[in-house]
């Protein structure tokens, strides 16, 4: 994938990411209402990392197939998923023919991609009558995200996060003809990616769990450095537990995150 620009030593992130990074029931619940009857379709999990989801599709009934980048987080999906369903390869370049899969999902992985739209015309490309279940977090959606003022920075290049408007028009672009959207809430802390995150000030200012998000992995030693000891500053007196409420209160109304759909 352009996880060929994965951020971060994936070799060594592949060992510790399942300690804070499991599938949460809250967007697992969009997923599998979004992608419909498993019955033994063939899904792509695209960017499937260590399988978290992956293992939700199969459980659905779905026969599922994952693609990665990484030999080492797609080692991590065996006891999850089964040998045989593991494919090392590019996203933007995907090693499958033309409609081998009857649908597809993405998780956690369009911030990580430097031509999305591009990676967006593959999946079309390789999946029949659909759907592809996307998840991204929109640019509507990092409007409850605090730590980009604490960390210097930190704030990730607007192509990492695209509007919600844009993900719609490129899915489009990509040849899909009829495409739904609708943002979500973390209502539980297992996926402790970024968003999850900060529904907790405990969690948000741990460094295992931030050290576990690609976001974290962008950053140089200084800026870490500097953006943990405020976090440790504002968790004392109380502040990051102020920080936190207002971000409850305005993921509320923008979601943490986003779930498009998208058929051929």
């Amino acid at each position: 994938m352009d996880r060929t620009e994965r951020p971060g030593n994936y070799a060594e992130h592949a060992s510790t990411y399942d300690r804070t990074r499991r599938a949460s029931p809250s967007l697992a619940a969009v997923l599998t209402r979004r992608l419909g009857p498993g019955a033994g379709r063939r899904l792509l999990d695209v960017a499937g990392g260590t399988g978290n989801y992956t293992q939700v599709a199969r459980a659905a009934g779905f026969e599922p197939v994952m693609v990665d980048v990484s030999p080492e987080m797609l080692a991590r999906s065996v006891a999850k998923v089964g040998q045989g369903r593991q494919v090392v390869g590019d996203a933007m370049a995907m090693p499958f023919a033309d409609s081998a899969f009857d649908c597809a999902m993405l998780t956690q992985a369009v911030h990580l991609m430097k031509d999305w739209p591009r990676l967006l015309r593959e999946v079309h490309r390789v999946i029949r009558e659909g759907p592809f279940v996307l998840q991204a977090y929109t640019a509507e959606n990092l409007e409850h995200v605090f730590v980009f003022d604490l960390f210097p920075g930190s704030t990730p290049d607007a192509g990492q996060h695209p509007s919600r408007t844009d993900v719609e028009r490129s899915l489009r672009e990509a040849g899909f003809g009829r495409v739904e959207a609708e943002t979500y809430v973390y209502t539980d802390q297992f996926d402790a990616n970024l968003h999850t995150l900060h529904t907790d000030a405990r969690l948000i200012a741990d460094p295992e769990h931030l050290r576990n998000t690609s976001w974290f992995h962008r950053m140089p030693p200084e800026s870490q450095k500097e953006g943990l000891a405020r976090l440790a500053e504002e968790l004392s007196t109380g502040a990051l537990e102020e920080r936190v409420a207002a971000s409850n209160a305005v993921a509320a109304r923008t979601g943490h995150g986003t779930v498009f759909v998208a058929t051929p």
